[in-house]
């Protein structure tokens, strides 16, 4: 908490260059301090938060953890001797919850003005067990989940969402808003990663029981695309002036070029015989994942000569291996 004080007095909100501090409520309990304090805390954020939205402000509250506020729930449950239910929390948690997340939405005050209340909520189950009541009760709850993944963190890969187990359920309301403002091919793209990610989780399994050499070359090819997709696209650097914030545009040029890509080399494989090996050595891939950084957010066209001279690269790899086999 000293932390956040000091590094929030020190950022500068450029929208009134102010310090951040100046728009932020922070109600600190600690997990020393009486259990009725711990449990009233979120009741406390959540009103204040409804304060400002009344007067026409657009709130976001973050919940840290709404584990420690079930966990002090079930202290007093407990004192109180009522019954428990699974893992010793109340069998009334399920409810508790859901009148916390359904204070949240947008809303029409009294005075005319609009306001709204975001919330972001995190929950630290024990031992990483998403299995239990806490995590399950939100997941029912909520439309958004990202599943933070200890392996990925110990990896430098930030951030350390992992891609299989988190999901949104926005996806499809935003729908229209891609169509209009980025391009009707987004979710499209954004769905084919989607899919290659979940196939190489699948053969992963393999590579860890026999190796990665006996897999075929279009299956070799799904496991380096993948790669670059974890590392070119969804692993991101914070300090990175291009890298910070990625506009939309740019993000569907990204999935644009790693799905056109993957399928140029496909073709190259399936149809023309191409060995993965000589994709691989031609360092395509490496362009792919660095195009992040080389191709600044307000040069796009610059992905154009980028796509050109993959697709070159892959046409005289063919011919080069055509050649070979002729001789």
């Amino acid at each position: 908490m000293t932390q956040v004080l000091e590094e929030f007095s020190e950022l500068i909100d450029p929208k009134t260059n102010r310090p951040l501090t100046d728009r932020t409520v922070l109600i600190a309990n600690t997990s020393n301090m009486p259990v009725a304090a711990r449990e009233a805390s979120i009741y406390t954020g959540i009103t204040l938060a409804e304060y400002y939205r009344d007067m026409g402000y657009h709130i976001a509250i973050m919940a840290d953890s709404t584990s420690r506020w079930a966990e002090a729930l079930r202290e007093i449950s407990g004192r109180l001797e009522e019954m428990p239910a699974e893992e010793g929390f109340p069998a009334y948690l399920p409810s508790r919850l859901a009148e916390f997340y359904e204070r949240a939405g947008y809303v029409r005050s009294l005075n005319g003005s609009d306001g709204s209340i975001t919330v972001i909520d995190a929950v630290s189950p024990q031992g990483s067990d998403f299995s239990e009541p806490v995590t399950q009760n939100t997941k029912r709850f909520v439309r958004c989940f990202w599943a933070l993944d200890k392996s990925l963190a110990y990896a430098r890969h930030y951030p350390a969402i992992n891609w299989n187990d988190s999901y949104s359920e926005y996806t499809e309301d935003l729908s229209e808003y891609f169509y209009k403002n980025v391009d009707k091919d987004f979710l499209n793209y954004r769905q084919q990663l989607s899919s290659l990610l979940i196939e190489e989780n699948k053969l992963m399994e393999i590579v860890k029981l026999i190796g990665s050499d006996v897999l075929p070359d279009d299956q070799k090819l799904v496991i380096e695309i993948a790669r670059v997709i974890r590392v070119g696209f969804l692993q991101q650097n914070a300090y990175h002036k291009d890298d910070t914030y990625v506009p939309l545009e740019k993000q569907f040029l990204m999935m644009r070029e790693i799905i056109d890509a993957y399928t140029n080399a496909k073709n190259a494989i399936v149809k023309d015989g191409l060995p993965f090996s000589m994709l691989s050595a031609s360092g395509i891939f490496d362009r792919l994942v660095k195009m992040k950084y080389n191709i600044p957010n307000d040069k796009p066209e610059k992905f154009r000569e980028l796509n050109v001279e993959i697709d070159q690269t892959i046409k005289n790899l063919v011919k080069q291996n055509s050649a070979e086999e002729a001789l």
